[in-house]
């Protein structure tokens, strides 16, 4: 089972953007990350770790920090893997790193806009 996301509360002071946005392009992918060595044949990808990503994200909607239609980011070794067309609301820290631990799939854009006040 997939451990929950980060309690929103914990990570909202360490955004320095919270966007609407929309992948569009991967511009690269780190080398894939050692996986665990206890897996058995067939098991699910719990625990199973992606690689990093730098990719260009189409905002549609700034909802904290500097206006920008693009921004390009990084998306840590993680759970997760992010390709073109995967949309959502994105928390991002200052070094323009994704927060969260699945992405622009953490956490609920109400649940965000609660944090934010």
């Amino acid at each position: 089972m997939a451990k929950p996301p980060e309690p929103i509360e914990d990570v909202m002071p360490n955004a320095a953007w919270v966007v609407e946005a929309e992948v569009k392009e991967v511009l690269s992918t780190g080398p894939t990350p050692p996986q665990p060595t206890n897996a058995q044949p067939g098991a699910t990808s719990v625990g199973y770790k992606s690689a990093s990503q730098t990719v260009k994200l189409s905002i549609s909607k700034v909802l904290k920090g500097e206006q920008a239609t693009e921004l390009v980011v990084e998306k840590p070794v993680g759970s997760y893997s992010l390709r073109p067309g995967n949309k959502g609301p994105f928390l991002i820290d200052k070094s323009k790193t994704i927060l969260g631990r699945y992405g622009p799939d953490s956490w609920h854009l109400d649940r965000i806009k609660a944090a934010m006040k």
